[in-house]
């Protein structure tokens, strides 16, 4: 089984899982499978042994979760190599709530005709690079980048705005123009955001969704990967 690996890359609130989720929904979750970065987060047992809720606290302010060294790049790269392979995966699961991963437990992944990877650091991890058939950068403005992050930490994972600001101008920003910009440049596609509510219950334009996944989905067609899209968002 050959599978087409396409990796989706941009900043934080760039929109890139609501581009990935749409592409899958288009081409049939028959076809095609959404994988996170985020789920190779390494597990806080990596940096100590906190003993306490307060050790916990203290231990994650000190780790930057936007740097590439916060993830296990070598175990995520080995993964998809082995999906491409045609064999199944078993992904951590990671709990954005407690800065960790759920211990014990894991998410079975199929092989698909094409996989879709996302995350901050897709295109910028070197092990990744061969596996990669597709690479996709979401270009989207850092106003509403930020405006995004802000509305997806305070409502769906209950922190305070004045603690989503400080990690935004303390890591997040300066690991976006060290690592996640630059690949912008090397990128087979830069898609330009088309505005989109990426987090929230508002749904997406279908129009929008439609110009953004368009440009995807022809590279699928010239190689062969897909004649028509199963539907599209609607």
């Amino acid at each position: 089984m050959f599978s087409f690996l396409i990796a989706i890359a941009g900043g934080s609130g760039s929109g890139k899982s609501t581009l990935a989720d749409a592409l899958v929904e288009s081409i049939g979750p028959d076809r095609a499978v959404r994988l996170r970065e985020d789920n190779y987060y390494w597990p806080l047992s990596h940096y100590g042994d906190p003993a306490n809720e307060a050790e916990r606290n203290a231990l994650t302010r000190r780790i930057n979760f936007d740097a590439p060294e916060s993830k296990d790049t070598d175990a995520m790269a080995a993964d998809i190599a082995r999906l491409k392979a045609g064999e199944a995966i078993e992904q951590p699961v990671y709990d954005y709530d407690r800065h960790d991963r759920v211990a014990g437990a894991v998410h079975r992944v199929e092989p698909k005709d094409v996989l879709i990877l996302e995350g901050i650091h897709v295109l910028s991890i070197p092990a990744l690079e061969p596996l990669i058939d597709l690479s996709v950068y979401v270009e989207t403005q850092d106003d509403l980048r930020l405006a995004r992050r802000i509305r997806r930490d305070v409502v769906e994972r209950g922190r305070d705005v004045e603690g989503v600001l400080q990690q935004y101008l303390a890591t997040v920003r300066p690991a976006h123009y060290r690592h996640t910009f630059p690949a912008k440049f090397s990128a087979g596609l830069v898609i330009a955001d088309e505005g989109l509510p990426a987090y929230g219950r508002v749904r997406p334009s279908e129009e929008a969704i439609a110009r953004m996944m368009a440009p995807v989905l022809e590279r699928l067609r010239t190689t062969g990967m897909l004649r028509e899209p199963r539907h599209v968002l609607g």
